[in-house]
């Protein structure tokens, strides 16, 4: 099968988005925004101030990409939000992101107009990743987290598929069936998102169809995009500069939060800042509790990520050793302390870290999922902790970075990967 992200809707708006970002307007407002980064408390400490400019070009290049998908009329389906960076059609891609993206997750946008009539099309693999589709109201500036109006997850699409494992979902202002998002007046996004519990795992193919496109309609100009990106600019920043000060409440070091339940019941989060010195490890204890995924990542002080196909900056549930009982400890630490779940920092000394529970069986047990979080000496780590050794360890990179570049292969995915028993 071909590769699923790789199509020439997603070439054509990275190609797009990747010239208006070089505008000499687009850059001037870029520079405004990074003149008040700069005045941030963030900027202060080292970490900050080194991730300064890579967070914000995240942040502009994925604002770009949504403007440049950014007509409902003519609505595309785009890979967006996803900070490691790639090297396909053509050209180089630095990576978009926002709010400690998780590098297990394909997040695609489509654009819509509330008042108009939609069809999505899903194909499914024989072992798909846990797939949601979600339908938000935007904030303005897509300035903000946008307000859930519905949703459909795998579970609820496959009893529909048709001998292909194909579906059709239908977006529209007016009361639908089992498989009808209903849409409100104003500007929407819908989002899918397919969650890998193991990286070989194909995600959805997914295309989308408006029906009563505008009998007026004409394409926008790239002069309209640009000002469209210079207008939201200063909001959209401002918001994703802000959100690690409001998120989980801008905790102590070196503890976690949680677990929260997430938005429309489908899993929970934990997480908090770590801060560690090069002979130091923070341990994190975590029950699985049974879920379909668990994920625990570490970014930097701006919550952008860092890359996960060359670095142990995150583990899933198919990369992890677990103890005898079930359990799961992470060791995020500068130098590798030879633990088979080492959490590398990539040389922050500081940042986030968050883990993620989805597929949570029956009502779970919260106050088992968070064991243990402790700051210790690399030389005092207990013995009794998965170890790994250095040809383990080389193993364990070439098979994550294997299995990390069949998403940016025209061929795609070409292993089965882990079963989904739903």
């Amino acid at each position: 099968m071909s590769n699923p992200l790789y199509t020439p809707d997603q070439a054509a708006t990275e190609k797009l988005a990747l010239t208006l970002i070089e505008r000499a307007d687009v850059r001037a407002a870029r520079e405004e925004a990074r003149n008040q980064m700069r005045c941030d408390p963030a900027a202060s400490v080292p970490d900050g101030a080194l991730s300064l400019d890579r967070a914000l070009d995240q942040w502009v290049l994925a604002l770009a990409m949504r403007k440049a998908n950014g007509d409902p009329a003519a609505p595309m389906v785009v890979w967006n939000v996803s900070n490691p960076p790639r090297h396909w059609f053509g050209h180089s891609y630095g990576g978009a992101a926002v709010a400690v993206d998780n590098p297990d997750n394909f997040n695609r946008e489509i654009p819509v107009d509330g008042s108009g009539h939609y069809e999505i099309e899903i194909g499914f693999s024989d072992n798909p990743p846990q797939f949601s589709v979600v339908i938000e109201m935007e904030p303005a500036h897509h300035a903000g987290l946008g307000r859930n109006i519905g949703a459909l997850t795998l579970q609820q699409l496959l009893p529909h598929c048709d001998a292909d494992r194909r579906v059709t979902v239908t977006v529209g202002p007016d009361p639908g069936g089992p498989l009808h998002l209903q849409s409100e007046p104003g500007r929407i996004q819908i989002y899918t998102r397919d969650s890998q519990a193991d990286w070989n795992q194909r995600p959805a193919e997914v295309t989308v169809r408006r029906l009563d496109p505008p009998a007026d309609w004409q394409p926008r100009s790239e002069a309209d995009i640009a000002a469209a990106i210079i207008a939201d600019m200063p909001a959209w920043v401002r918001f994703w500069r802000g959100f690690k000060d409001s998120f989980l409440g801008f905790p102590a070091p070196n503890q976690l939060i949680g677990p929260n339940g997430r938005d429309g019941n489908w899993g929970y989060l934990a997480g908090g800042r770590f801060a560690v010195a090069d002979d130091e490890a923070v341990l994190v204890t975590l029950d699985p509790v049974g879920s379909y995924y668990t994920g625990f990542q570490i970014t930097d002080p701006w919550t952008i990520a860092p890359d996960p196909m060359h670095r142990l900056a995150s583990l899933n549930t198919s990369q992890v050793t677990n103890t005898p009982d079930g359990t799961v400890t992470y060791a995020i630490a500068l130098v590798d302390p030879g633990l088979a779940n080492w959490i590398d920092t990539c040389g922050l000394h500081e940042g986030w870290m968050l883990t993620r529970w989805q597929g949570v069986p029956g009502e779970p047990q919260l106050e088992r999922m968070i064991r243990e979080v402790s700051l210790v000496k690399l030389a005092d780590i207990p013995h009794d902790i998965p170890r790994i050794d250095l040809d383990g360890r080389r193993r364990q990179n070439a098979t994550r970075a294997q299995a990390f570049a069949q998403r940016t292969n025209p061929e795609g995915w070409r292993n089965s990967g882990v079963s989904l028993d739903v």
